[in-house]
């Protein structure tokens, strides 16, 4: 979504704090509330940053959210149910009017309670406008027997707002993160001694340079005193409900 006013200001420290590294994935948390819809960032389960928005109807905790994966280009849209039983990969057509504005007809992805659809880029502004400017969104499931469920868009506009705004700053932090690790200095190699081809004279002892012969002895003369004593080498790791697809 296109940048917006930011209704309530998302601390970067709270943001830098859900990006850090983590062992833990999808560490999502709630940081503002406008109407009946609720803004969430962290982390999704692969480890990638993440921001959404999503509205839950308290009285069967079905829920409609948007999402968008920061370095991703398709808004992702998610309804759930906690009866739904779909086996995972089945496709679902979903049909997404807006107020009184033109329905949107999709195909999304099953899996457990959950199905998804994608909008891309270039739908995605359209789909922001009617958004704020309506007070309510009816999905229907033509495939199935799930009844249509009526998404109250109250806090609409402010929520959106906060959406965008959540987009930008985690993009920024992300990018910026990239851009720390990818000039960060190579490690020093460590060295390693030399190598020689030879055996090298013991400490303290240096190689005799003098080529001369010694002098002869005297005929009957012998070396007195004492002698260096001579040295030698060592070695040495269902249950029951509607359904939105048959």
């Amino acid at each position: 979504m296109k940048h917006l006013p930011y209704y309530k200001t998302l601390g970067v420290a709270a943001l830098a704090a859900m990006l850090a590294p983590t062992a833990a994935m999808a560490q999502i948390q709630t940081y503002y509330r406008a109407g009946t819809w609720e803004a969430f960032s962290g982390r999704n389960d692969k480890g990638g940053a993440v921001c959404g928005v999503d509205n839950t109807n308290p009285t069967d905790n079905r829920r409609m959210s948007i999402r968008f994966d920061i370095g991703g280009s398709e808004t992702v849209l998610s309804a759930s149910k906690p009866d739904w039983t779909i086996p995972d990969g089945t496709r679902i057509t979903v049909v997404m009017q807006i107020g009184l504005n033109t329905p949107w007809t999709r195909s999304a992805t099953g899996y457990g309670n959950n199905i998804d659809w994608a909008l891309d880029p270039a739908s995605t502004q359209t789909f922001e406008q009617q958004f704020r400017g309506a007070s309510s969104m009816t999905l229907t499931f033509p495939d199935g027997n799930e009844p249509p469920w009526t998404v109250p868009l109250i806090g609409s506009s402010a929520i959106s707002a906060t959406f965008s705004r959540c987009i930008t700053d985690l993009t920024r932090q992300v990018q910026a993160a990239q851009a720390a690790g990818a000039t960060k200095p190579a490690a020093p190699q460590q060295t390693q001694a030399a190598t020689q081809p030879f055996s090298a004279p013991a400490s303290g002892a240096q190689p005799s340079t003098d080529t001369t012969a010694p002098a002869a002895q005297p005929s009957g003369s012998q070396t007195t005193g004492n002698q260096p004593a001579g040295t030698q080498p060592t070695g040495g790791t269902q249950t029951g409900g509607t359904q939105p697809a048959h």
